[in-house]
């Protein structure tokens, strides 16, 4: 037995995972400085943002695997392809704090803050392309380990890796987009209400890129059937959206001190989340004025954020958001109990779905 399908983000799964991460990224470090040695601290701004993580991409690409084929007799390939998925999503972290001008992550400081401080003197122009650069190699190193993983990918697997990032990065620009205040339809000529920005966003960024995707390519490594991959996709569907409702709430009501950003940064960048819309409609109009104008608005004192989230408290939202994270759980959970997979797999699966919407960061 290898890892504990009651605790798939257990300390040995986590363990397994980060003794992977390193051994690459010391392998690309020394590639780097063979280039310019100069260079190594950068990417050494990079290692604590691969291997920080929950490493949830990577537990599902390991449950939708074991959940189809039972645990590989020789793990090594399968963490390796799983890990690809870590230091993928570091990549998109690094451009993500910069398009949000976030200073830290997981309680460090961001990639671009961690580059300028390189600098004698703090520069912002090194940090925004340590962050762009340094982002850029961890995405190719992703795609890298993939490649090298040791396993045979079939057509179908590297479609399901292609997709969740073309699917991820769409959902990037579309939160950038709504972010913007510009309409997103086809044509243009009308704009989609914020519970349609929210569900696309939700969609793209969290269903298909942390649970479906991730779940499906393991599953298709072990050669899935069609039956098989429509149940973990109708199972990975609502969990992705209960998965990003659950962010939702951490990053307005979360502890700081437990997910390493400051709680309220959601609201001063303006992000369109399910917890903001549920807010806007229940509130007072005069509780709703006041809610707006502290979203997107990063001059925001702690005051504010203190006052918006009561707001948030008070109407009912937070409540609404938590009843509607207990009924994507549910349909989840419905959707894979008499599925065709393996008991450890369902087992594992079933657990990572609790740990994802249970969690605290």
């Amino acid at each position: 037995m290898l890892f504990h399908a009651n605790d798939p983000l257990g300390p040995a799964f986590k363990d397994a995972i980060e003794a992977v991460l390193a051994a690459t990224l010391e392998a690309r470090r020394a590639e780097v400085v063979a280039c310019e040695a100069a260079l190594g601290p950068v990417v050494d701004t990079l290692t604590p943002l691969a291997l920080a993580g929950k490493h949830v991409r990577a537990a599902f690409v390991w449950w939708g695997y074991v959940a189809v084929a039972g645990e590989p007799g020789d793990p090594a390939p399968l963490l390796r392809l799983a890990a690809s998925l870590d230091l993928v999503h570091a990549g998109l972290l690094a451009h993500d704090d910069l398009i949000d001008h976030a200073d830290t992550r997981r309680g460090r400081p961001s990639t671009h803050r961690a580059v300028a401080a390189l600098s004698a003197t703090p520069n912002d122009a090194l940090g925004l392309a340590g962050a762009v650069i340094g982002g850029a190699w961890l995405l190719q190193w992703g795609q890298q380990a993939a490649d090298e993983c040791g396993l045979a990918l079939s057509p179908s697997a590297r479609a399901a890796f292609n997709a969740l990032r073309t699917r991820v990065l769409t959902g990037q620009m579309v939160d950038a987009w709504a972010a913007a205040d510009l309409p997103l339809t086809g044509s243009g000529a009308t704009r989609l209400c914020l519970k349609d920005v929210v569900a696309e966003i939700g969609d793209l960024k969290t269903g298909s890129y942390t649970v479906v995707g991730p779940m499906c390519l393991g599953a298709l490594v072990a050669a899935a059937t069609p039956a098989q991959v429509a149940a973990l996709t109708a199972f990975g569907r609502p969990l992705g959206r209960a998965f990003q409702a659950r962010d939702d709430v951490l990053g307005v009501f979360g502890d700081q001190a437990v997910t390493g950003k400051p709680a309220g940064d959601d609201l001063r960048e303006g992000k369109a989340t399910l917890l903001v819309d549920a807010a806007l409609k229940l509130a007072t109009p005069q509780d709703a004025a006041t809610l707006r104008a502290v979203l997107g608005n990063p001059a925001a004192t702690a005051a504010d954020v203190a006052r918006a989230r009561q707001i948030i408290i008070d109407c009912g939202a937070l409540d609404a958001t938590e009843a509607t994270i207990a009924a994507h759980m549910t349909q989840a959970l419905e959707a894979i109990a008499d599925a065709d997979l393996t008991a450890k797999g369902r087992a594992g699966l079933i657990a990572l779905a609790h740990a994802c919407t249970e969690r605290t960061h």
